[in-house]
């Protein structure tokens, strides 16, 4: 039997279906987190390395004022500042050999595998750069630093306070945080390790789908299972629940410390530079097919600016406090930072 269409890597096919995988495997796009900006797009014949949005703030201290036919109002002072993302140029490359594809078969090529798991590949990388971007912007776990852009929104370290495990009392100070705004509050990512302390101790909601939704929204709530196949969805004090071990960490052992963020839908912001690609070639002397990515995106806190002049920087740079700085006021910026322990170390 003659080799078939469907039995090549066909890239301009691959690529759409490595775009919707990368967003069914990414948790914080899924759950309204992150979510998509034009303005962040940039075309490639427009080019750049940053991007600013305008932002405009007007002083609104103070009372009405009482209207006289004798005296004029007072303007109050409108000021403008940039919010500042960075473009992410970021890529990856595998390869196999095809004395390895032999080895294992048609069923298991490399290849093929590989490709398959790209989509949460992609989304996995997406979100470390995510943390490493926040790390910067509250400072590390154990630095209490409060030159960080976002020192005031940390819960445990910004006064040296002892961490402890997660409970509902972080959930109430992480809204009082933003004050009014602290309602706003609408999903917690945590560690594998701090979540485990919760199911211990018997603290998580789970809401299933009661519709049958082909997207397995949960639009209906109950206690049960209403319909095999649905996952459910997670809650601890009313916060939708996202687990990563990719989370930031600080310590070893019984020592370690974790963070614990809590965010606001559409608190991080997206955007790309260009469309994700994906590209294959072959070695013909080398009997090795190749499969490349690249993607140029943009992973913004809303209300931050970036504020160093690194262009596509590394997640060591994107951690580094002096890289951000606030725009916002501090209550409308919708991100809060724990720092937790676990008792399963």
């Amino acid at each position: 039997m003659s080799t078939q269409r469907s039995d090549l890597i066909v890239p301009e096919f691959f690529t759409p279906y490595l775009i919707e995988a990368t967003t069914a495997s990414d948790s914080f796009l899924q759950s309204g987190i992150v979510t998509p900006l034009a303005e962040l797009n940039l075309s490639s014949e427009r080019g750049g390395d940053f991007v600013k949005i305008p932002s405009y703030a007007a002083n609104l201290s103070g009372d009405f004022e009482v209207l006289t036919d004798s005296t004029s109002l007072t303007p109050g002072k409108i000021t403008a500042d940039n919010q500042i993302g960075v473009v992410l140029h970021r890529g990856r490359a595998f390869s196999v050999r095809d004395l390895a594809s032999l080895a294992v078969g048609d069923s298991d090529d490399p290849v093929k595998v590989i490709l398959q798991k790209l989509g949460a590949y992609s989304a996995n990388q997406k979100q470390k750069d995510l943390y490493s971007t926040l790390t910067g912007a509250f400072g590390s776990l154990n630095s209490n630093d409060s030159n960080s852009a976002l020192f005031d929104l940390t819960i445990d370290s910004e006064s040296g306070d002892t961490p402890t495990v997660l409970s509902p009392r972080h959930v109430a100070r992480a809204k009082s945080k933003l004050g009014d705004q602290g309602g706003k509050l609408t999903a917690i990512a945590m560690h594998s390790n701090v979540y485990g302390d919760l199911l211990e101790r018997n603290m998580i909601d789970r809401i299933y789908d009661n519709t049958g939704a082909p997207d397995g929204s949960a639009t209906g709530g109950s206690t049960t299972r209403a319909f095999e196949g649905y996952q459910p969805v997670e809650k601890f004090g009313g916060l939708r629940v996202i687990v990563s071990d990719d989370i930031p960490t600080a310590g070893s052992g019984s020592s370690t410390e974790y963070s614990t963020l809590f965010f606001s839908q559409g608190s991080v912001v997206t955007g790309q530079q260009a469309p994700q690609r994906v590209q294959t070639d072959r070695d013909i002397l080398a009997l090795e097919e190749a499969v490349a990515i690249d993607l140029h995106y943009i992973y913004h806190p809303v209300g931050l600016k970036y504020a160093s002049s690194t262009v596509n920087p590394s997640r060591s740079v994107l951690e580094t406090v002096g890289s951000w700085s606030k725009v916002y006021e501090t209550k409308n910026i919708g991100i809060v930072r724990a720092t937790n322990v676990s008792n399963q170390d």
